[in-house]
């Protein structure tokens, strides 16, 4: 999920990557979705009543009616009911709609870097008045098949799978999501499902309900407001539970992969209120068995399996090639993504 998300010009502060890192790429059958979490509010602004306008950029985004048809159905759903407990003393949050799409055909480049290609455009859009931002907008750009994205020096299907940003724009913000194909070098390490437009719903259903919960992220440089709802330890609302997937019928009647989410209420990762587990000790043994897989040297802090505080290079010879590849890993937190760099720089299973 990267863990990255979210950088924006006009104020140029790199989103994400400080307080969070967006949805991590995993190899198949892994999984980086914490043990537990504890979402707490920070003042930030959530958005109450989303409304998508997918940007489809290049003239052969794959699946691009049914992703359409994939938010129509999710945001006026029960996965967006329970996320009223995540209401703050000025927003409630409700189910949304999903406005107009944009598609982008014309200067379409292979590869593109976030704060000097995606940003940029973005606010050349709502500046020529293509899109409209508000309190409410999510633009979530879907790229063609062959497109590199980089985000704060990390690249799409490498690194991450897809994140979400914001902007500051005039007194408010566009707020706005980057969803590489799934297809590709992203197959395998972005879903558990063999369906490639399933793994690209739970990658989507990711991203619309972190931007949801916590939305101005992008413009935030410590953990405090523009914060909204945020685990210190863990991230944002689906970094908790990435990569975990289950379905829902969206109102259209259509039944849908979706990304699952943490509940503070239930403590745990759902779906909907209806689909809350009882408690169990399912994800603590899970957790307890890549401890275990890969013992920690004595000269860690705590397992490279493990999430927790930086790790030292000198610690071992799999987290100095992670942290070569990967600084954050060293000087910030060792959050999924580098567990998920255990496996992808060092070639070692947690």
């Amino acid at each position: 999920m990267l863990f990255s998300a979210a950088l924006f010009v006009v104020q140029s502060v790199q989103a994400k990557t400080l307080v969070n890192r967006g949805l991590a790429l995993k190899t198949e059958g892994e999984s980086f979705a914490a043990a537990s979490g504890n979402l707490k509010y920070y003042g930030g602004p959530v958005i109450p009543n989303v409304e998508v306008h997918p940007i489809f950029y290049g003239s052969n985004v794959n699946y691009a009616s049914q992703i359409t048809g994939f938010y129509q159905g999710v945001v006026d759903s029960v996965h967006m009911d329970w996320l009223s407990e995540y209401n703050t003393p000025t927003q409630s949050i409700g189910r949304g709609t999903v406005g107009n799409s944009i598609s982008v055909t014309t200067g379409i480049k292979s590869s593109l870097d976030d704060v000097n290609d995606i940003q940029p455009l973005l606010l050349k859009l709502a500046q020529s008045g293509q899109i409209t931002p508000n309190a409410n907008t999510y633009y979530p750009i879907h790229f063609a098949p062959g497109i590199s994205i980089t985000q704060g020096g990390s690249k799409s299907c490498q690194v991450f799978c897809a994140y979400h940003g914001t902007i500051k724009y005039g007194s408010g913000y566009i707020f706005y999501g980057v969803v590489p194909d799934q297809g590709g070098a992203c197959a395998g390490g972005c879903g558990s499902s063999s369906n490639t437009f399933n793994n690209l719903c739970s990658v989507s259903s990711h991203e619309l309900i972190e931007a949801v919960t916590d939305a101005a992220v992008g413009v935030a440089s410590d953990i405090a407001s523009p914060l909204a709802w945020y685990d210190q330890t863990n991230g944002e609302i689906g970094d908790i539970c990435n990569a975990q997937q289950g379905t829902v019928v969206g109102g259209n009647g259509q039944t849908y992969t979706v990304q699952k989410e943490w509940s503070n209420k239930a403590g745990a990762c759902i779906v909907s209120k209806a689909s809350t587990p009882k408690p169990t000790s399912t994800v603590k043994a899970t957790t307890t068995a890549k401890a275990t897989s890969t013992p920690t040297t004595s000269a860690c802090a705590h397992d490279k399996c493990v999430t927790g505080s930086v790790l030292k290079s000198s610690c071992d010879s799999c987290v100095a090639q992670i942290i070569a590849a990967d600084s954050y890993c060293g000087s910030t937190q060792w959050d999924s993504v580098c567990v998920g760099e255990v496996k992808s720089v060092c070639g070692i299973t947690c």
